[in-house]
């Protein structure tokens, strides 16, 4: 899934209705990554979707994880501890054929 822009009190309900969609429509154990380099910002709301979301995966036996977000988002994540909850990943994934 690819996120952009930002992520804050406004848009952070759609990002979780989307996500939660992924996370239900994935196989049990699967691998779930969020494109973060096209996110500029994330406050706290953005956060407690993510870590709602990482909950869901991992109630599946899943993992979700974090790719290439940028510095400001990395510097929130460091900041609260986020960064050591999160896999985080330098870059996304390449999607064969794509």
């Amino acid at each position: 899934m690819i996120a952009a822009g930002e992520i804050d009190l406004y848009t952070a309900p759609r990002l979780h209705s989307e996500l939660s969609s992924v996370i239900a429509k994935a196989a049990p154990a699967s691998r779930v990554v969020v494109d973060m380099s096209g996110v500029e910002f994330c406050d706290s709301t953005g956060m407690n979707v993510l870590l709602s979301c990482l909950r869901q995966v991992r109630e599946r036996g899943g993992e979700l994880e974090l790719a290439a977000p940028r510095s400001p988002v990395m510097k929130i994540l460091h900041v609260t501890g986020l960064d050591s909850v999160f896999t985080i990943v330098p870059a996304p994934a390449t999607i064969p054929g794509k």
